[in-house]
């Protein structure tokens, strides 16, 4: 847990800052269990946008599909509400750090170039 009791003012409003640059309309939502989470303009969980996307992706393939959906489901990292309003903030802002080093540097290790780099060892 994220000790939030020493942020300053000026800390909490540099995270909401790049939060609403990326994501603009971004707030902070109370769920049903009276816990916090940062959302998008369309009130959808910013930590947790790949739950939606993987449900929007899946082909059903009939009825009976449930036990794949809910593996895909299972695939998902989720990433918990919190008990205050400034932590799911400034989670939110190194969740998109993270994000962005592993998009960024995916590619130096894609399976092809590893194979190549392998290949090249024992030349």
């Amino acid at each position: 847990m994220m000790n939030v009791n020493n942020i300053s003012k000026e800390r909490f409003e540099k995270a909401k800052k790049k939060i609403t640059k990326k994501y603009p309309g971004a707030h902070t939502v109370m769920d049903p269990n009276g816990q916090y989470y940062v959302a998008t303009a369309n009130g959808r969980d910013i930590n947790n946008l790949q739950i939606g996307q993987t449900m929007d992706a899946y082909n059903f393939d009939g009825e009976d599909d449930l036990y794949g959906f809910n593996a895909a489901l299972n695939k998902v990292t989720t990433i918990p509400h919190l008990n205050t309003v400034v932590e799911p903030l400034l989670k939110t802002e190194v969740e998109i750090k993270s994000y962005h080093v592993v998009n960024r540097n995916s590619n130096k290790f894609s399976d092809d170039k590893v194979m190549k780099k392998m290949a090249k060892d024992f030349e």
